[in-house]
């Protein structure tokens, strides 16, 4: 499991560990060129970078947040505790650095080591070497809803405005307010998700469509509401914090999928010698948590390069969010997708109601953001670092023992020797068509649903049994999805009979949150963004556990609806859950584990 867009929570966090693509990362990249991106000749000069340079980078790119101590550097990419997220980064951060598109896919096979990785880039990192893109700024007629947008859709009854990613960074003190809206135009047009309008049509499924947006004349002409500049330079500082709070809690309703538009960028201007603010907001429809690294390294590259005299500066996304959207549709009906169909209908068929502790008449209406609460469960730092340990001994992700030890619990509460939970992935699998997305923004967060066996077994036994479940999910889980809602009739009607469990899990990890900040927006502000979503947004589960390991500490977030359970019910299941896991690494820790298969 990898990162998905916390659902109730504002901020992601800064990091500062070596390997992220922090303020640092900047000497690697350059502003994209038309037809290209920087470092199209490479930083080894005409013929390209050497292997062994490369190497040395992605050694430094991935030491400290995703290698063991103990690693072996010559083992696969797979071996080395580098997740399917980790991958897309390292594809971003070659593709910035040298102009090179590696699929994550390709990382992902087996045999792929460092030093092969290394050869396959300065390969293809040749002289002059460009990448395709698509014209900048340009519409989108009509297409599908993504599975995870029409699933939110449909959820959500009531007004859809309200219902945000948001971020509130500090701005460098003498910003150039000409340039900064020249930088945020060509961001808004070379990211179609930013520039999302959904379609209603009575009796009919919703579209989404992308506006066009002008490349010349003035940059506020052409954004239009998407850019505003707010004058507090007058403020004291005392009083700065209050007028920022109230302009983010305003500018939380702003943003709208249907009237538009699904993007704010407000600037906070407080004169030549004062920091300032930059609040982004993007509706849920068009954006997710992974998006964020993107949109804020192109939105620093495109500023600076502007800054530097580069006019000829564009960023180059990969393939399009609506044409992903199309590629999903397609791929539903493909043999690959079909032949899923088994796997899926076996795992729906696993029981996901849990007990209320309130009867009422309409669970799903009374599930919303006003009603939500939290119970948090902080594991001691000593246990984090057993997790890890066990997970690589058992060739499996920490997120994929915390997800067992839950099983076990829901196990144990329904009286089920199988349960059936909710995950979120990441959702951006390039094995669906000739599709590129490592530097796409959108929504791509999925759902996906999983069966735990939780029969009679040893513990390292029921474990094995999760984690192959877990590896064996078809084309990372995206099938789903797109067999729900786009297979044909027969497939996707025993799909959507089955309701979503009750319960959904979501492994952010240590590094999910990390922001690429730098010299332009050097610190996340700390006045609030305010409610990124409105009282009556209806939640998708009635219980969503969420597990971090920031500071190298497991911290597990229990979000539940008072108005369908008892906090005192919501307390027992963590403590369960904490008994469940600190056993199962007890009885199934690295020392258990048995002899490695592929």
């Amino acid at each position: 499991m990898t990162a998905a867009a916390r659902p109730h929570t504002g901020v992601p966090a800064r990091s500062d560990a070596p390997g992220d693509n922090g303020p640092a990362a900047s000497a690697d990249k350059g502003p994209a060129a038309p037809g290209g991106t920087a470092g199209q000749d490479g930083p080894g000069g005409p013929s390209g970078p050497a292997a062994e340079e490369i190497r040395a980078r992605l050694e430094d790119w991935l030491a400290g947040t995703v290698l063991a101590p103990e690693a072996d550097l010559s083992a696969p990419l797979v071996d080395l505790g580098v997740d399917s997220l980790d991958l897309i980064r390292t594809a971003r951060r070659i593709e910035d650095a040298y102009g090179v598109r590696v699929p994550p896919r390709e990382l992902a096979v087996p045999e792929m080591t460092m030093s092969r990785l290394a050869a396959l880039v300065a390969e293809r990192a040749g002289p002059r070497r460009t990448l395709g893109a698509g014209l900048p700024g340009a519409g989108h007629g009509p297409v599908v809803l993504t599975p995870a947008q029409e699933q939110a859709w449909e959820e959500q009854t009531g007004d859809r405005g309200h219902w945000n990613q948001a971020l509130l960074l500090t701005t460098r003190p003498g910003l150039d307010g000409e340039l900064f809206a020249e930088a945020v135009r060509r961001l808004v047009a070379g990211h179609a998700s930013l520039r999302l309008t959904v379609e209603t049509r009575p009796a009919r499924r919703p579209r989404q469509l992308v506006t066009a947006i002008a490349l010349d004349g003035p940059p506020g002409a052409a954004l239009g509401p998407v850019l505003d500049t707010v004058d507090v330079s007058g403020i004291a500082d005392t009083e700065l914090p209050s007028a920022i709070t109230l302009r983010c809690s305003v500018e939380q309703k702003t943003p709208h999928p249907e009237n538009g538009p699904v993007t704010r960028f407000v600037r906070f201007d407080a004169g030549p010698a004062r920091p300032g603010r930059l609040l982004i907001v993007v509706h849920q429809m068009a954006f997710d948590m992974v998006s964020w690294s993107v949109l804020l390294e192109d939105l620093e590259e495109l500023y600076t390069a502007l800054e530097a005299g580069h006019d000829d500066v564009r960023c180059a996304e990969g393939t399009p969010y609506p044409e992903w959207a199309e590629a999903l549709a397609a791929h539903a009906r493909t043999a690959d997708a079909e032949a899923e169909a088994d796997w899926w209908t076996e795992v729906v068929r696993a029981p996901a109601a849990i007990p209320l502790d309130h009867a009422v008449a309409d669970p799903r209406e009374a599930n919303t953001a006003r009603t939500a609460a939290t119970h948090h469960e902080e594991f001691p730092r000593e246990l984090t670092a057993l997790l890890n340990a066990a997970a690589r001994a058992h060739r499996a992700h920490p997120g994929d023992l915390v997800l067992h030890a839950l099983g076990e619990v829901l196990a144990g509460w329904l009286g089920e020797s199988a349960v059936r939970v909710d995950i979120l992935r990441h959702g951006r699998e390039e094995a669906v068509g000739e599709t590129h997305l490592a530097r796409t923004t959108g929504w791509f967060t999925t759902t996906v649903p999983v069966r735990l066996d939780l029969a009679p077994g040893t513990a390292a036994e029921r474990l094995a049994r999760t984690v192959g479940h877990l590896a064996a999910l078809p084309g990372g889980g995206v099938g789903f999805g797109a067999l729900g809602r786009h297979g044909r009739p027969r497939i996707a009607a025993a799909l959507r009979a089955a309701p979503p469990s009750d319960i959904s899990f979501d492994f952010e990890g240590a590094d999910t949150d990390t922001l690429p900040l730098g010299t332009l927006l050097p610190e996340v502000a700390p006045e609030p963004v305010g409610d990124i979503t409105a009282p009556h947004w209806t939640r998708p589960h009635p219980v969503e556990v969420i597990a971090t390991t920031d500071d190298e500490v497991l911290r597990v977030e229990w979000w539940y609806s008072t108005a369908l359970h008892d906090e005192a019910t919501v307390r027992d299941l963590a403590a369960r859950h904490r008994a469940a896991l600190t056993a199962l690494l007890d009885a199934a820790g690295p020392d258990t584990a048995g002899p490695r298969t592929s």
